[in-house]
């Protein structure tokens, strides 16, 4: 019997949140991202600044009226019992600075540029702003809207 082949990627705190947030675009190809996650056909990468975002975020919907803090807390814990992996930031630091500074954008966008490059993985987004910046440089950088597990490449053995 053959071992499954369980693919990789990178995702950004959009695609994350999109897993909790049902009023946004995109949100059934996250969840479709989830899904494979959970049948552990994919496994998630994200840089240690994930969770900031994260947090981050969800501050700043309770600040707006979005949702409530219980909600936010209820989405927080959700998302802590998924599994996704960190890698130390140590290990894509100065490729994180490069990519910065070649397509000029913010570090922390960066960040998922660097791991997703330093992994040769896809990284998906639901960042409009920088999937534009950035995708016709770099073609493994994918807009969640467009997800297929079947398009994700297998990795070499």
């Amino acid at each position: 019997m053959m071992d499954a082949i369980v693919k990789s990627a990178v995702i950004d705190a959009s695609v994350g949140l999109k897993w909790s947030f049902g009023d946004e675009e995109a949100v059934e190809q996250a969840r479709a991202l989830l899904r494979d996650h959970a049948r552990g056909s994919l496994r998630l990468f994200v840089p240690p600044l994930f969770d900031y975002e994260v947090l981050n975020a969800l501050r700043t919907a309770v600040h707006r009226g979005r949702i409530t803090e219980e909600q936010a807390l209820a989405t927080l814990s959700e998302l802590e019992a998924i599994l996704i992996e960190r890698p130390p930031f140590r290990d894509t630091q100065s490729l994180t600075l490069r990519l910065a500074l070649q397509y000029q954008c913010a570090v922390y966008d960066s960040a998922y540029l660097a791991l997703a490059q330093a992994n040769t993985t896809w990284f998906f987004t639901g960042d409009r702003k920088l999937y534009n910046a950035v995708s016709a440089q770099l073609p493994w950088v994918k807009w969640i809207g467009d997800y297929a597990f079947d398009a994700i490449p297998t990795p070499a053995r």
